[in-house]
């Protein structure tokens, strides 16, 4: 017979067993109070002590049928995270800089929050920065496009939810100023080394050319362009009212060739979590319903909802 837990312990099993509780199906069969003490080297005891802790706080609930054994007739993702993790989840994402990004920062933790599980989102500028801050533990789960997802996944991170076309941006186009360039001058690409999804289309449809790159943060494209500092740059078509605005600038797709090779990745947003922690993909591919994210993201973008994030 196995000796008691202390404290210490009982928090470890209780975790253990919120996780394991927590990757079965509602309605599936539970292992038997042996066999549970034998896969988390506890005794029949505290087995049965924290199954019915888990039960009293909400976290299962568990029919019982005799010498048919028990089910798990139904599971709640925030109390069961809220024990495994005992903190918030934590995801990165893209700056807010405008409504597309906002409206898929709102339904992200609008969802999760309703599930139960307390959700911070932190902004970092960049696909590289986003996934060095999943390698190093400083959250649980990022957001980028499909297209960088791709590209920077290792074999420790692992797409877990890949969203719709126009999801992430709703298009990559080349910006430039109307008028005509001096044919006696280098044409001058802007390029931000900071986004992956912007250096990478940058490179592709200018790359072939006898062009000048220019280092230049993406975002503030206008202000490069409107400055002559560069004559065109590639940026998302999200920025387009804003320069509208002015005359002097215009846009226009990105080349065939480089639209063939990525298709839509660019524009579809990825979400993306370590392929070793199991507990953070089971509640977001559960909470994170595709329908209900696209359906929130719209809402803020038509202004029938207010940004929360």
């Amino acid at each position: 017979m196995k000796k008691e837990v202390d404290s210490t312990n009982q928090t470890s099993l209780e975790k253990q067993l919120a996780r394991y509780l927590l990757s079965l199906r509602e309605g599936e069969q539970i292992l038997n109070t042996r066999d549970l003490a034998d896969q988390f080297d506890s005794s029949l005891g505290s087995i049965s002590s924290t199954i019915n802790f888990l039960e009293e706080s909400g976290a299962v609930k568990i029919t019982r049928r005799g010498h048919l054994g028990s089910f798990l007739d139904q599971k709640s993702i925030g109390p069961l995270w809220n024990i495994i993790e005992e903190g918030p989840m934590v995801i990165a994402t893209t700056l807010p800089s405008f409504p597309k990004c906002e409206g898929l920062a709102t339904a992200i933790y609008t969802l999760l929050n309703d599930a139960g599980v307390e959700t911070y989102l932190t902004f970092i500028r960049g696909s590289n920065n986003r996934i060095e801050a999943l390698r190093d533990g400083r959250c649980h789960a990022i957001i980028m496009s499909e297209l960088a997802a791709d590209a920077l996944c290792g074999k420790d991170e692992e797409v877990i939810l890949r969203l719709p076309p126009k999801t992430f941006v709703t298009d990559h186009r080349v910006f430039y100023r109307r008028e005509k360039q001096d044919p006696s001058q280098q044409f001058r690409v802007g390029i931000d080394h900071e986004s992956f999804d912007i250096k990478y289309l940058t490179e592709l449809e200018f790359g072939e050319s006898d062009v000048e790159f220019q280092k230049m943060p993406f975002l503030q494209i206008d202000l490069y362009l409107g400055s002559s500092h560069v004559d065109a740059a590639i940026s998302n078509l999200d920025h387009l009212a804003r320069l509208k605005s002015s005359s002097d600038l215009d846009s226009r797709p990105l080349s065939p060739k480089v639209q063939a090779l990525i298709g839509d990745r660019d524009t579809s947003a990825a979400l993306i979590a370590r392929s070793y922690s199991a507990s953070e993909k089971i509640v977001l591919q559960t909470v994170l319903d595709p329908e209900k994210v696209v359906k929130i993201q719209e809402d803020v973008e038509l202004l029938r909802i207010i940004p929360r994030y």
